[in-house]
Order: C-alpha cells, then sequence, then structure tokens
C-alpha cells in the first residue's frame, strides 16, 4: 500500500513549501492517484499561467463588483463558514443552471477571499482560532441548531493584521444571525441580521502616502424574504432590507475628520397567478427609500419605484416566454419600459436564454459613496440601463455544467471613479465622474465539471469591450479580458480550495489624465486536515503568489498573508 503526501507535491507544483505531516491512503491503487495528481496539477499550472501576464497588479477595490457590492451583500444561513470575511448571500439554484442574478458587466474590483471549509448541515458548535504573518489572528464562533421546521444559524467573528505601511491596522468584529423556517411546502421565511465594525487604512500614493489616514465602519442589516403558495394555488413572495452604515474618514496629521452615514429601507412583493392552462399573470412592486449624509454637506435622498404587470407564457412544452411592462421612478427619471425573455429547452440537457431589459441606475448610495475607500460626496443622478443577452447552457446529467453568454449593454449617466490627491485633507480621494453614455459589449465562457468522485473544476472567462461612446476612451478600471480559476479537491480527511482572478488590459483616469494600471491577479489556497471527528487543522493563504501589490493605481498593497489555525466541533 504506497503513502502519498499530496499537500507537499501540490506545493511543490506551486514553488511553495508548506510541510505538514498529512498523509493520504492510495486505496484504489497508484494508477488512479497519479491521475487525480496530474488533475490537480494541470489546475494550478492553468492558474499560474495567467501569473506570466499579470505580473503587476492593480484593482479598485469594491468599486463597481459582478452582480452586487461586496459591502452591500446580505447574508445566507447556508455559508456561515472559515472565511477571511463575512459571507454573502448565496444566489438560487434553478433547474438548469446557477442563476447568478441580474448581469453587470463591470469588474469585480477585489478578488472575494476564499470561502472555505464548507459546513455539513447538521446542528453543532464550532470554534476556529488562527495566527499567522502580519500580526493576522482570528477567532470564529458559529453555532447551528434546528427544531420544529426551524433552523437558525449564528457567527461572530473577530480577525485583524497589522497595518501595511500604516499606523491604522485592519481589523473586523461582526455578528451575524439568521433563522429560517419552511411550512410544509406552502411558505418559507428567512430573517436575518448583521453588526459589524471594521476598520482599515487608507495609504495614498507611492509617492504620496498617508501613513496615519484610515477609515472606519459600523454597518447594521436586517433582512427577511417570504414567499407563499396561496389556496388557489397563486405564488405570493415578499422582502424586507434594512441597511445602516456610519463612516468615520480621518487624517489626523492634518486633523481631518469627516462622518458619513447612509440609511436604507427597501421592500418587495411580487403576486404571479394562473390565469389559464398556458399563462399566468404576475404583478411587482418594488420600493426603496435611501439617504446619504455627511458633515458640512447637503443630504442626498432618494426613492425609487418599481412597478411590473406582465405574465409567463407557455408556448410549448420546451418553450416559455416571460414578459410585461416596468413603470419605473428614480431621481429625476421617469421611464415606462417592456421587458422579455425567452427560456427554451429544445433537447434536454440544452437551455437557450435570450433577454432584454431596462432599468434605472445608481440607486444604491452605499454602493455609490462607500466602497472601501474614501470617495467625496458629490450630486448624483439616476443612469438609464438597456441590456440584451444571450445565453446557450449545457448541463449533463453528473451536473456538470457549460455555458457561452453574449452581452451588449448601454448606460447613460454611467459613473466613473477618479482618483485625486487632496493636499488639504492629505489623502487620496475618489471623484464621481458621470459618462453620458457608456457600451459594454462582449462574450463568456463559463463551466464547472467534476472529475472524479472528489475533484471539481470551475472556469469563467470574459472577453468585452468597454468604452465612453461619446470621447471614445475605454472606462476606468474596466478590464477588456477577465479570468476565474478555481478548483476543490476532497479526500477522506484531507481538503484544498484554489481560486485565481485575473484582469488583463485595463487603464485607470485621473481629472487630469489617463494611465495604464497594468493587470490584476491574485490567488487564494485554503487546506484543511481533519485530526479527528471533533478537531481539524486549516491553512489560508491570501495572495498565494504575493503578485497583488496594488489594487488602485499606483497604491501599495499589502501582499501575501498566511494564517493557521484549529476549529473544533461540538
Amino acid at each position: 500500500m504506497s503513502e502519498i503526501s499530496l499537500l507537499n507535491h501540490v506545493t511543490e507544483q506551486l514553488n511553495f513549501q508548506v510541510i505538514l505531516p498529512i498523509i493520504i491512503e492510495d486505496k484504489d491503487g497508484g494508477g488512479k492517484k497519479m491521475q487525480t495528481r496530474k488533475l490537480i496539477t494541470l489546475a494550478m499550472v492553468l492558474g499560474l499561467s495567467t501569473q506570466l501576464h499579470a505580473a503587476d497588479t492593480f484593482d479598485m477595490g469594491k468599486v463597481q463588483v459582478v452582480g452586487k457590492d461586496a459591502q452591500t451583500e446580505k447574508i445566507d444561513p447556508a455559508r456561515q463558514q472559515i472565511t477571511f470575511e463575512m459571507g454573502e448571500r448565496s444566489a438560487p439554484m434553478p433547474e438548469l443552471v446557477p442563476d447568478v442574478g441580474p448581469l453587470e458587466f463591470r469588474p469585480m474590483t477585489e478578488k472575494q477571499l476564499l470561502n472555505n471549509f464548507h459546513r455539513e448541515n447538521k446542528d453543532e458548535l464550532s470554534v476556529a482560532a488562527g495566527i499567522g504573518t502580519r500580526g493576522s489572528n482570528e477567532i470564529i464562533v458559529n453555532g447551528r441548531g434546528s427544531k420544529e421546521g426551524y433552523i437558525g444559524d449564528v457567527t461572530i467573528r473577530r480577525e485583524s493584521r497589522d497595518g501595511f505601511r500604516s499606523s491604522v491596522d485592519t481589523s473586523k468584529t461582526g455578528l451575524e444571525a439568521n433563522v429560517s423556517s419552511t411550512g410544509e411546502g406552502s411558505y418559507s421565511m428567512t430573517a436575518g441580521g448583521e453588526y459589524s465594525v471594521e476598520e482599515y487604512a487608507q495609504r495614498g500614493l507611492t509617492t504620496i502616502p498617508s501613513p496615519d489616514a484610515g477609515i472606519e465602519n459600523n454597518v447594521s442589516r436586517i433582512n427577511v424574504t417570504g414567499n407563499s403558495t396561496l389556496e388557489d394555488g397563486s405564488f405570493f413572495k415578499g422582502n424586507v432590507d434594512i441597511d445602516s452604515m456610519s463612516r468615520d474618514i480621518r487624517n489626523p496629521a492634518v486633523s481631518f475628520s469627516e462622518e458619513q452615514t447612509t440609511f436604507s429601507i427597501s421592500a418587495g412583493a411580487s403576486y404571479l397567478k394562473k390565469l389559464t392552462d398556458k399563462f399566468k399573470g404576475r404583478a411587482a412592486l418594488d420600493l426603496k427609500k435611501d439617504k446619504f449624509t455627511v458633515t458640512a454637506g447637503s443630504d442626498r435622498d432618494f426613492t425609487k419605484t418599481v412597478l411590473d404587470l406582465g405574465g409567463v407564457y407557455e408556448a410549448s412544452a420546451k418553450a416559455t416566454a416571460n414578459f410585461g411592462l416596468k413603470r419605473m421612478s428614480l431621481m429625476s427619471k421617469d421611464e415606462i419600459a417592456p421587458y422579455a425573455s425567452l427560456d427554451y429547452r429544445f433537447s434536454k440537457p440544452w437551455q437557450l436564454l435570450l433577454a432584454y431589459d431596462v432599468d434605472l441606475g445608481n440607486d444604491s448610495l452605499e454602493k455609490i459613496f462607500m466602497p472601501s475607500r474614501y470617495v467625496a460626496a458629490s450630486d448624483i443622478m439616476a443612469s438609464h440601463l438597456k441590456t440584451t443577452t444571450g445565453s446557450l447552457n449545457y448541463r449533463t446529467n453528473k451536473g456538470d455544467t457549460l455555458g457561452v453568454d453574449l452581452f451588449s449593454q448601454t448606460e447613460e449617466d454611467a459613473i466613473e471613479y477618479l482618483d485625486f490627491h487632496n493636499p488639504g485633507k492629505r489623502m487620496l480621494e475618489s471623484q464621481l465622474n458621470f459618462v453620458n453614455e457608456a457600451k459594454r459589449s462582449g462574450v463568456s465562457l463559463r463551466g464547472s465539471f467534476k472529475i472524479e468522485d472528489n475533484f471539481r473544476i470551475s472556469l469563467k472567462g470574459t472577453a468585452q469591450t468597454t468604452e465612453n461612446n461619446v470621447t471614445g476612451q475605454r472606462l476606468s478600471y474596466e478590464p477588456k479580458r477577465l479570468l476565474d480559476v478555481g478548483f476543490n479537491y476532497t479526500e477522506g480527511k484531507f481538503m484544498v480550495d484554489f481560486t485565481r482572478r485575473a484582469e488583463f488590459d485595463r487603464l485607470a483616469h485621473t481629472p487630469t489624465a489617463t494611465f495604464s494600471a497594468d493587470d490584476y491577479s491574485r490567488s487564494d489556497l485554503a487546506v484543511r486536515y481533519k485530526l479527528s471527528e471533533r478537531f481539524s487543522t486549516y491553512l489560508k493563504i491570501k495572495d498565494l503568489y504575493d503578485e497583488a501589490s496594488q489594487i488602485r493605481y499606483d497604491v501599495p498593497e499589502e501582499g501575501r498573508v498566511t494564517l493557521a489555525g484549529l476549529e473544533a466541533h461540538f
């Protein structure tokens, strides 16, 4: 019986030496193990190959993201795992392919830290504690329980590390709690809340540093969602969201201090009723009230309303059409616009999706004014988006998926962020620049494949064109090409999670000039070994290749952070 030190083998391929006494028995013979090792090495090399084209890295830092901004994500009871940050809400899973929500073809400005170590679906209390480089440490307490149809999940987290080129340390303390209930298939409801305090540095430019500048955020969120099938067979769903965030920006070197706050409350409801054998009528209403305040400045606030009247028509056993009219209002813009989509499943594993939609954007003051850096307060206006998409999806019987997306989007009054060093505040700040008409178009190829029983690899690549239609310039920090690579390997007591993100060919605009921001790439690795039914050890590495040296143009970043710890389950 041969033995394989799998972790040492993988890390040798990465030129990264990690020595752990992890031995995996070869129960099925050397041939299968050798095949699995080759597959893992291939995935790692595929991720590493992007490093050859992205040596100088950057990222805007949560300015514009694929889907919702990371700071405005809600919480999900199924995803409270050991991570570097609080979890995000996961998307629902329809019959054929994952639903990624409304498409937004902007850069995922900072790669989200790896969400590893999937918890088992059982009642338990777990405690994890770890320490690492640059004074990093974390402690995470997670509890899950269920009783009489109710499932509850609570996570308490504290994490910190030393400041990088700054006297301001990075830290976050947070509490998340969720309760969900399902009643005999007729209704389901989830309620969640979050409270967190976070602090981090604002380092400034390489040539003009601001070592004492920092930001402190206090975040509170409440979210309730539910749906129910009524006695007549109609379907109702609703949600209420309350979000509050206060931010203190300071630079003691020049006695600068500014406080910003946002408060948002939104509610939505939709009703779907079968009117004929093939047609269902739908009515939906969404309301949102947003307010932004800043010291020594004017308040900004708006109310957004969307009234949707439409229906779902089953043209055949293979084709379903979704269409209607939306009445939208946001700030000074009012719009009545049609929308339509077609879901055509011309054979069992294949799905064709065509869609056209209109929306009013710039509808989150938290997202606009409170990304992970300082944004100067200014006037705002609603944007007008038109998006056309086409997707071809394929899914095998064992769950492998492959898809290709074509997209075209125009946005009037789109927002660009221009970095500017303010000498009075001695800080780097971002200013809003409204683009009269922005255009984004391109193609994405994605897939997720399970190789053997314990190895899954996922890939997504996007090639796009983004430009200001008035000036002909490319949009600031929006890349021409994006690549995501990830894999998970689990066997017995051993688990490896690896992700890599790369963004190629971006420009950075300032109020006075345009610069090449080079490329952005970052890889994260997480490893766990189960010592017993109760105890596990883990290792997490952010920026494995120590290559993500710049997130914003000419702003140095911390690079690799390694953390090791112990996890206990009770």
